[in-house]
């Protein structure tokens, strides 16, 4: 049920009128519960199933934690075992189960495949780090769950952002479902800006540059010239297509009074690879450096590692990059991503380039984000290449050009990348300087309004990240 269609505008409407008439907050969540429930069934009944088991697990745990302190460990790693088996289970088996038979395979030994044929269910990547989250802030006693099972099933499935995000820690949500919530305009002014933005970044945006990007990384052996071109198209389609996302989803949850977390902060103006996951999906980096890279980096540095003490500042970042290389996608395109960030923080710290703490506008931050602008593009071709065998082909194999007609069909996509990126930088201004003329960006506003009905024709796309 994408945000874009009439089927959830249809769902939204009933839902949110629904829940300004209760005035009780136990029965405004129980509606919420049940309306997520809902929307989650739409993708598929298994992925109810799923997600209601799985639930139940770390509402038990928690529960026990509290009410039997001396076994909260062993709940700790009961929880996080199944969080973390039924991910790797349905996300990662049948790549493995077939990379392994591809090695047999090679060996000259025979052996079937086995494969599960469920699909990867909605949102799992996404709430299976939520109730991580919420399972350990209980193990550590910084939250006792005293708004009971309701409040937790609904911070694990609060449908806004269910698909894909925002990853809201626990504190921030839960402190607002244990409020009742009455209706304000204030609701409204704050949700149709989003709203409006984030349907003309998904439909306008990185629809249009979809079908450029697509057509080029369908090709057998593209040129190197217009292999480049793809990526550029890439890096503004997964932008604004993620960012639509993120932006529809807090615009839904702010009409129902909740406030969910922001997740981009111009990610491309990025001067080193840790200033770029700082602005990029800000919410998984949070969610990396409190779960994975801090406990690491404090494990390490109470041991004597000797000679070995690199380890302590280099170990950290690949294994919070390689996670998230894991955490992205099936394939060995996503994994060897994650391993390029973690390596490129790793260079980036033991060449002491910092270059974020330099002020603004200096010629060393230019070149800095020159090189970071391209290190990301080359990071995104990694990401969205079929294969690593088909960009290694093409980076080892193809001429720069094949010709005039190359030439000009990467001028022309280059083009095309260039019109549509410039809505993205006109919000970018918007947001970063206050204009003095009211009218500036109602007007802006409108005109993305109007150009949305426009493009409302074409069939809209899967938001990249629902395959996450």
């Amino acid at each position: 049920m994408s945000f874009t269609s009439l089927t959830f505008i249809l769902f939204f409407i009933v839902t949110s009128v629904a829940h300004w008439l209760i005035r009780s907050r136990r029965w405004q969540n129980l509606l919420l519960l049940a309306a997520s429930y809902v929307f989650v069934g739409y993708s598929s009944l298994e992925a109810v199933a799923i997600l209601a088991a799985g639930t139940a697990v770390d509402a038990l745990a928690t529960g026990g934690m509290v009410s039997r302190p001396q076994n909260k460990k062993a709940l700790l790693w009961v929880s996080l075992a199944t969080n973390l088996g039924m991910l790797l289970v349905f996300k990662y088996f049948n790549f493995f189960a077939a990379n392994v038979t591809g090695m047999l395979a090679g060996l000259g030994l025979e052996t079937n495949t086995l494969t599960l044929k469920m699909a990867l269910p909605l949102g799992i990547s996404f709430y299976t780090l939520k109730k991580i989250a919420y399972v350990v802030v209980v193990y550590r006693g910084t939250l006792t769950p005293d708004g009971g099972w309701i409040d937790f099933a609904l911070y694990v499935a609060f449908f806004p952002q269910f698909a894909a995000g925002p990853i809201d820690r626990p504190n921030h949500l839960l402190a607002q479902f244990s409020r009742t919530r009455t209706w304000h305009w204030e609701n409204f002014f704050d949700a149709w800006q989003l709203l409006v933005t984030g349907v003309f970044k998904k439909l306008v945006i990185a629809d249009t540059v979809a079908n450029v990007v697509e057509r080029i990384f369908l090709l057998e052996a593209p040129s190197i010239a217009l292999l480049l071109v793809g990526g550029l198209g890439f890096t503004l389609q997964v932008l604004a297509d993620f960012s639509a996302y993120t932006d529809l989803s807090r615009g839904v949850a702010r009409l129902l009074g909740i406030e969910s977390s922001p997740n981009f902060n111009a990610p491309y103006l990025a001067v080193s690879p840790s200033d770029f996951w700082n602005r990029w999906h800000m919410t998984l980096t949070a969610w990396l450096k409190e779960h994975i890279f801090f406990p690491l980096r404090r494990a390490l540095a109470r041991r004597e590692l000797g000679r070995w003490r690199w380890l302590a500042w280099a170990l950290p970042p690949l294994v919070t990059m390689l996670a998230s290389g894991f955490w992205h996608g099936t394939g060995w395109t996503y994994i060897l991503w994650g391993l390029y960030y973690g390596v490129l923080i790793v260079i980036y710290h033991a060449l002491g380039l910092q270059p974020e703490r330099w002020s603004a506008f200096t010629p060393k931050r230019a070149l800095a984000w020159v090189v970071m602008f391209g290190l990301t593009v080359f990071g995104w071709l990694i990401f969205r290449a079929p294969s690593l065998k088909w960009l290694g082909d093409i980076l080892t194999g193809s001429p720069w050009l094949y010709g005039r007609a190359d030439l000009v069909a990467c001028l022309s996509s280059l083009s095309v990348i260039g019109v549509y990126a410039l809505p993205l930088l006109v919000y970018h201004l918007l947001d970063r300087w206050q204009f003095s003329h009211a009218w500036l960006r109602p007007l802006v506003h409108a005109a993305s309004a109007a150009l949305t009905i426009i493009y409302l024709n074409a069939a809209p796309q899967d938001f990249i990240y629902f395959q996450f």
